[in-house]
């Protein structure tokens, strides 16, 4: 019975594609002009600068200057320091990238991997600060704020998981390219397999997304909801689109930032694919702690006096 209402599900969604082939083939051209335009251009570089300061031990001079401070705050091993300060700096699924190095590389295990991946995620600092600071919010103090509560809910959940067993290891010697043009060589060959795996996925969320579109008709504010947790990029722009309240769409954008879309988590999930992943306690976190968030941040704004006006939801 389960085999054949697999079939059938997988028949209806071959039909709903075969109708919509100009949704699916623009979904797919849309999709591949935001990736070259935007997320390569970011994420490519910071692939090959990931795999080259691992490769000459930066993340031992991290480790030695904010490891042990790290560290106790939420009891991971001193080698994942790297990973949470350059996750910060950069974007995801670069937080993805950093952890697979280290985990070929035997500086960490598939304990912290679990631990490690769920605070990790970080929005680029340039597109909320830039994007929807100042072009939709035209204030770079929104921005500002709004990366500031995504650093406060990272942080939350780090403490959270504080509890989790994370095991310290020993960094592993192995053996290195001398030539500078090897090591760049494999680098640029990573960064375009990883590249490929972060436009597939992109494209296939884009596609869902643009048939939800078509097909459901519901209040504008729960699709942008639903928009935002399929794909963050696409979320965000249904919800600056919205006729409410700015406070209210400083709230959507908050919640959008911090569970950080389903493509951009399943590109980390398939990054990491090579290792064992608890991917449904992952999901379960992040909307949870995103849930959270929004409500320190409605507190905030409260206490701030900014007026909040909802509208009704039919």
């Amino acid at each position: 019975m389960i085999k054949k209402c697999k079939y059938f599900i997988l028949t209806i969604i071959l039909i709903i594609f075969i109708l919509n082939l100009d949704i699916v083939i623009n979904s797919t051209k849309d999709a591949s002009i935001l990736f070259f335009n935007k997320v390569f251009v970011t994420i490519f570089p910071f692939i090959l600068l990931s795999d080259i300061l691992i490769y000459y031990d930066y993340h031992i001079f991290l480790k030695d200057v904010f490891g042990k401070i790290i560290s106790k705050i939420f009891n991971i091993d001193p080698n994942s320091s790297v990973v949470f300060i350059l996750s910060m700096l950069t974007s995801s699924p670069n937080n993805a990238i950093f952890i697979k190095d280290m985990l070929d590389k035997k500086l960490i295990n598939e304990n912290t991997l679990n631990k490690l991946l769920v605070f990790t995620y970080f929005p680029s600092i340039s597109f909320v600060l830039g994007v929807i600071g100042i072009n939709i919010f035209k204030s770079l103090k929104i921005g500002f704020i709004l990366w500031l509560f995504v650093l406060i809910n990272n942080i939350l959940i780090g403490l959270f998981l504080k509890k989790d067993k994370s095991e310290t290891i020993n960094t592993i010697n192995y053996i290195k390219d001398k030539n500078i043009f090897i090591v760049i060589k494999k680098s640029i060959l990573k960064g375009i397999n990883t590249s490929i795996i972060i436009l597939g996925n992109l494209i296939f969320f884009m596609i869902i997304n643009n048939l939800i579109l078509k097909y459901i008709n519901i209040n504008p504010i729960i699709l942008s909801i639903i928009s935002s947790i399929l794909e963050l990029t696409n979320g965000i722009n249904q919800i600056n689109l919205l006729s409410i309240n700015n406070s209210v769409k400083y709230i959507l954008v908050l919640f959008a930032l911090s569970f950080n879309g389903l493509s951009i988590l399943f590109q980390s999930f398939s990054i990491l694919s090579d290792y064992k992943l608890n991917i449904k306690r992952i999901l379960v976190l992040k909307l949870i702690f995103s849930v959270i968030t929004i409500v320190i941040f409605y507190l905030f704004l409260i206490t701030c006096n900014i007026t909040i006006t909802f509208i009704p939801i039919t």
